[in-house]
């Protein structure tokens, strides 16, 4: 039996939850499509025996247009503001030091000598111009600050934030904002200076609501600082639980899409929408097809209906996520675990790249008397992305923690995953690549595309795409529009 839709969405991540909560917003008629049995995609929580183990973002932050979705969703006062002064730490030599995110720290630190810190200081009043090609962030950071600066500050950043290679991804393509202000000031700092008092004028006359620790809103301008850190006391996987509760019946799980094809108008007039068949051999026909799935998938289900976008899609990389979240008692670990956490430079030679203390960043993260630690795992150069947590790999970053934290004994939980295509790469070249995907899509009509591989890989970026996507799907139908409560837009 066929049905037919206004708008379907493929893929109930984020991405597509936030479509179809907007689209529902404004009165348009919609289908979701899940191909697994839950929604929210790579945002999962595992709550057992007491732990709550977060199988993906940790502590995102939440800017405006994410905090006002949690306001309309009703979830403020569940939400949990992470400290924002939590301390960082970097293991460097065999100690945890503290990462040097101010100018006091950077003097003070051990993890760099006196030329690193001299050129950092310097910068300001210096003048350097990018090269015309594309560089990685690796040559950047080394033209501008020296290989200590990559190695020991750098690398380990990126490589927990965006479980990124420095060596691999790209200026233009990942920090296009930096390669301007530099190619415009000569300097970084000058160039944030400049930025930060151009939106400050832009934003005079307007404010924003982000999140207090209290859970409360606060009035401020969005350049002030960064977006908040924070969760939900049920984790994080309760944002796109309570978004599918929205929906109600207009998702449907445990449906694989098989291929989607254009369907022409009866009179020969061009096409007239999206057939839409299922690994069951259902067919579902729409006038507007939303793929809110990763590249590669949007890839698959378009290769006979788009091939040229199709291709261009199945050139954006991804990197795996493995992680292992473990529950130990309180008496078996002798560090303090004050802070945030920690990241491991490459240089070290661990397979962890970074263990998150989520029992201090949130409470109910374990039982009374309990701790419970997250880590995840370097991709080693012969494991490919398919490779898994199997053979004793748990086990390797559990002992390094316990070398690292002075643990003592097995832990009492322990939750681990893989996840073999997780994140989008913003290599070098991914802007050119995006740029090509934008062409290609522009020529297949009634077809919109929304994911993290796109313009940013944020929650907040993922939310503030899919609302533009649904407004231009609903904005040619004659209805009357719809703002909801607390409009996300920052005007």
């Amino acid at each position: 039996m066929g049905y037919t839709q206004k708008v379907v969405i493929v893929g109930a991540g984020i991405s597509g939850l936030a479509c179809a909560f907007r689209l529902k917003q404004l009165g348009v008629r919609y289908l979701v499509l899940e191909a697994h049995s839950r929604a929210g995609g790579v945002i999962a929580t595992i709550r057992r025996n007491g732990y709550l183990f977060e199988r993906g973002p940790q502590c995102p932050r939440f800017p405006a247009v994410a905090w006002h979705l949690v306001r309309e969703l009703g979830l403020d006062k569940e939400f949990l503001a992470g400290d924002r002064k939590a301390k960082r730490y970097i293991f460097r030599s065999g100690q945890l030091q503290l990462a040097p995110f101010s100018p006091g720290r950077l003097l003070a630190t051990g993890l760099l000598g006196r030329s690193s810190k001299f050129r950092i200081l310097a910068e300001a009043f210096a003048r350097t111009k990018p090269p015309s090609e594309e560089e990685s962030l690796a040559e950047f950071v080394e033209r501008k600050f020296g290989t200590e600066v990559l190695e020991n500050l750098v690398d380990p950043i990126v490589s927990t934030v965006f479980f990124a290679d420095a060596y691999k991804m790209g200026m233009q393509s990942a920090f296009p904002a930096l390669v301007d202000w530099e190619r415009n000031q000569g300097s970084l700092v000058r160039g944030a200076l400049r930025a930060r008092s151009s939106k400050r004028a832009d934003n005079s006359n307007g404010a924003t609501a982000e999140p207090r620790p209290n859970g409360t809103a606060r009035s401020m301008k969005v350049t002030d600082a960064l977006p908040s850190p924070g969760s939900f006391g049920a984790g994080m996987a309760r944002l796109p639980e309570r978004l599918a509760e929205e929906q109600g019946q207009q998702i449907r799980y445990s449906v694989e899409v098989e291929s989607a094809t254009q369907r022409n108008a009866p009179d020969g007039g061009g096409p007239a929408g999206w057939q839409i068949r299922t690994s069951e051999g259902e067919e579902i026909t729409s006038a507007h097809l939303i793929l809110c799935v990763p590249a590669y998938e949007a890839a698959r289900i378009l290769r006979q209906a788009a091939p040229t976008l199709a291709s261009e899609l199945e050139s954006i990389e991804y990197a795996p996520m493995r992680g292992i979240a473990s529950g130990y008692d309180r008496r078996q670990v002798q560090n303090p675990l004050e802070g945030f956490g920690f990241m491991v430079p490459r240089k070290e030679g661990l397979r962890t790249i970074c263990t998150f203390w989520n029992s201090s960043l949130f409470p109910g993260r374990a039982p009374e008397g309990k701790i419970s630690i997250t880590s995840f795992v370097r991709n080693e150069a012969n494991q490919g992305s398919s490779g898994s947590l199997a053979n004793g790999s748990a086990e390797t970053i559990e002992a390094e923690n316990a070398a690292i934290l002075g643990i003592a004994g097995e832990p009492e939980d322990r939750e681990v995953w893989t996840l073999p295509r997780a994140l989008p790469q913003y290599n070098v070249g991914h802007s050119g690549r995006v740029a090509a995907v934008n062409r290609a899509l522009s020529t297949v009509p009634q077809l919109d595309l929304v994911g993290n591989y796109l313009q940013g890989r944020s929650i907040g970026d993922c939310v503030e795409r899919a609302f533009r996507v649904a407004e231009s799907v609903h904005s040619p139908i004659p209805q009357k529009r719809i703002e909801p409560a607390g409009s996300w837009r920052s005007e």
